[in-house]
């Protein structure tokens, strides 16, 4: 009787999370789309208080059926009190909502989270992409500086975000799929990538993809080179990776050849990497840096955006998250190396490249991986 009570109790926190996660993937992927350009700033209040919403059901569930000691929710407590501060100096909460998520996909089936959000994000493209099309939101549509060419975002707030959603779309599939796939259904993706780049023109996105398709059709060979290389290696390679942005970004010097030609491959995102270093100073525990992206609901500003996230989280959020950031994404490397699950592996290899050019790293509508820090993860299927 006791045995079936606890089997009901963790089915009904099971379908608490799930709705939550599903409310949240709406509401965080609506918020990156021109709907607020169409309906009003006051729309944004809406879609952050649902999110309070789902991130406040979640965290009921993590209290209420989840059945942590004393002390592993004091210590959940605590990690939602630094995040709370840091997220109120930089006045951005989508790491407080994501950590929530984290915590609440304890025993919570990785395979399932996976599904789930592949179903809800591309529901959701395939709905804004017809309201675009039909005029109910703005396609919101830009020139690629100095070279002519027109990009659109479809009902996304920029063409670059309409991109970095298919790149993780295309990420989230393979690692449903441990990244097995025919030529047939690569070659499918491919014509994606290729139709996305023609309406996005958004250069670096396209090379995630590329390297994506390329690592699902030569899965083998990657697959050992990533074994042979370990956690160590990799944990290494991330932790250099990022320092190495960082130091690019903040050493930038506009006048050197190497470093201009470096910034126009970049789209200026060292330029404006740079500034938020000369205008501010580095806080343990983060502050407010204002922002101007090409999405504003406002219409046209004068753009300054920090698109890189490892910039973002020393500069916003302070030294201490950046290094609570770095170490939730060597934790995710121990977990995959622990089980074999090395498409998990790659795809936070993917993700860490991808961070020193996008800002999406927090949305869970982009980045839907770091939910398998405590989720139950599949079984390997290479037993080698």
């Amino acid at each position: 009787m006791l045995e079936k009570l606890a089997l009901n109790k963790n089915n009904l926190g099971n379908q608490l999370y799930m709705f939550c996660f599903s409310l949240y993937l709406i509401v965080n992927f609506m918020a990156g789309t021109t709907l607020s350009r169409a309906l009003g700033l006051g729309t944004i209040v809406i879609l952050l208080r649902l999110s309070q919403l789902a991130a406040f059901l979640v965290f009921c569930k993590i209290i209420i059926f989840d059945r942590h000691k004393f002390n592993t929710i004091l210590a959940i407590l605590v990690g939602a009190c630094f995040l709370f501060i840091v997220c109120k100096q930089a006045h951005e909460l989508d790491p407080l909502f994501m950590y929530l998520f984290i915590v609440g996909a304890y025993r919570i089936d990785f395979k399932q989270i996976l599904n789930k959000y592949i179903l809800v994000v591309l529901s959701m493209l395939l709905l804004v992409y017809a309201a675009a099309v039909l005029g109910l939101v703005p396609n919101n549509i830009m020139w690629r500086e100095g070279a002519g060419v027109v990009r659109a975002g479809l009902g996304l707030a920029t063409p670059s975000d309409l991109a970095a959603h298919v790149f993780y779309l295309m990420l989230a599939f393979a690692l449903v799929r441990d990244f097995i796939f025919s030529r047939q259904e690569i070659g499918f993706m491919a014509l994606i990538a290729v139709l996305i780049f023609a309406i996005t023109n958004s250069r670096l996105d396209a090379l995630l993809m590329l390297l994506l398709l390329v690592t699902m059709y030569f899965r083998g060979y990657i697959f050992k080179a990533v074994k042979y290389i370990g956690f160590k290696g990799t944990a290494l390679l991330v932790a250099l990776y990022a320092l190495s942005n960082l130091l690019l970004t903040y050493f930038f010097d506009p006048y050197d050849p190497f470093f201009a030609q470096l910034d126009a491959l970049l789209s200026r995102r060292l330029l404006f990497g740079n500034m938020v270093f000369e205008k501010y100073p580095i806080h343990l525990f983060g502050q407010y840096i204002y922002q101007n992206g090409n999405g504003d609901p406002r219409g046209f500003v004068v753009y300054y955006f920090i698109d890189s996230a490892y910039v973002q989280a020393l500069m916003m959020f302070g030294v201490i998250f950046l290094l609570f950031m770095l170490g939730l994404l060597a934790y995710l490397l121990y977990r995959a190396f622990k089980i074999r699950y090395y498409g998990l592996a790659i795809a936070v290899l993917l993700i860490a490249l991808s961070m020193a050019v996008n800002h999406h790293f927090w949305h869970m509508s982009y980045n839907v991986s770091l939910l398998a820090v405590l989720a139950v993860l599949p079984p390997s299927l290479d037993t080698e």
